[in-house]
């Protein structure tokens, strides 16, 4: 995941999961409009993951991933640690991802929910 932020040139860069059903682009408009603001944006996930990063970059590159535990309760809080003291961080939307067959019967109940009460 730190590749893209280390090797594209320097802007504003923001990296998303594809395991997000609910992802709309308003959501990317979001992130980029808080870059506009601070130095890093995350989008976290219900289950304490994140969905979207995203850094404004300049022309250094952030170690944001290193000695980060995958897939658990903690990544965002370990990515978040990762930052250096005080970069400005925004946090978006919250929102599920997929990443295993329980994560999904939840997610399509919760639509099916959604759209008998619409």
């Amino acid at each position: 995941m730190g590749r893209p932020f280390r090797e594209l040139p320097p802007g504003p860069l923001v990296l998303v999961g594809t395991d997000i059903p609910d992802l709309r682009p308003a959501h990317i408009a979001r992130a980029f409009a808080a870059l506009g603001r601070a130095d890093a944006v995350f989008g976290p996930a219900t289950d304490g993951g994140f969905w979207l990063v995203g850094l404004r970059r300049r022309p250094r590159a952030l170690e944001v991933f290193d000695s980060v535990d995958w897939s658990a309760p903690q990544t965002l809080d370990q990515t978040l640690a990762n930052l250096p003291e005080g970069t400005r961080v925004e946090i978006i939307d919250t929102l599920c991802d997929i990443d295993d067959a329980d994560d999904l019967v939840r997610w399509r109940a919760r639509e099916r929910r959604e759209r008998r009460t619409a």
